[in-house]
């Protein structure tokens, strides 16, 4: 049976990273005591695919797992011994069974959806969306790698905009391309527009096939 998990990853847990979810799944099913499949071979791994990874420090309303269990259950079953023995910070939204032979879950991601929070007070409506009109203008954005390989972070915009929460506060919404090989982060952006890491929070809202 494989079943598709989305879940709101929370403020507690944001700094915890691609790999280490991987161990949280696998160790939070066992305790849950629902068997995970294993693949095959000299080294076993569980079978359990993430979506497109969350960079460290963001928050989430809508992550996706992949995972393939030895049995086949009721969901709300599942669901319900999952949820008590998650961490603190990690939340199921829904739960489905889908066809054991679908495309991995990372290939079948083509775009996010982000809201991107500014946390300082003179940070004003106007100037943020002069920004974000100046950053849309330019043809190119070059940016550069961990690894030192530069690459244009334009084409992997899709759309963004500058918007005003109930409260007042400035609130950025943002679209990024989010396939293999080609996937824009929402962080990158915020820096190209002469932002520091700082001076906002990042929230996906959502991953789109």
């Amino acid at each position: 049976m494989r079943i598709r998990i989305s879940y709101k990853k929370g403020v507690p847990i944001r700094f915890t990273s691609a790999l280490d979810m991987h161990r949280i799944w696998e160790r939070s099913f066992r305790r849950a005591l629902i068997k995970v499949t294993y693949s095959k071979g000299f080294h076993p791994q569980p079978r359990i695919q993430l979506g497109i990874p969350l960079p460290l420090g963001f928050v989430s309303l809508d992550e996706k797992v992949d995972i393939w269990i030895e049995e086949s259950l009721l969901l709300d079953g599942i669901s319900r011994q999952l949820q008590q023995k998650l961490p603190v910070g990690l939340e199921i939204t829904s739960i489905q069974e889908i066809t054991i032979s679908e495309k991995a879950l990372s290939t079948q991601i083509q775009f996010s959806d982000y809201q991107i929070y500014l946390l300082n007070e003179n940070f004003s409506p106007k100037v943020i969306k002069d920004r974000t009109i100046n950053l849309l203008n330019k043809k190119e954005i070059i940016r550069q790698k961990r690894n030192g390989k530069k690459y244009d972070l334009r084409p992997l915009i899709v759309s963004m905009k500058s918007n005003t929460e109930i409260e007042g506060k400035p609130l950025i919404s943002l679209r990024l391309l989010s396939q293999q090989n080609k996937t824009g982060r929402a962080d990158e952006v915020m820096f190209a527009m002469g932002y520091s890491i700082t001076d906002f929070i990042v929230e996906r809202i959502g991953s789109y096939t």
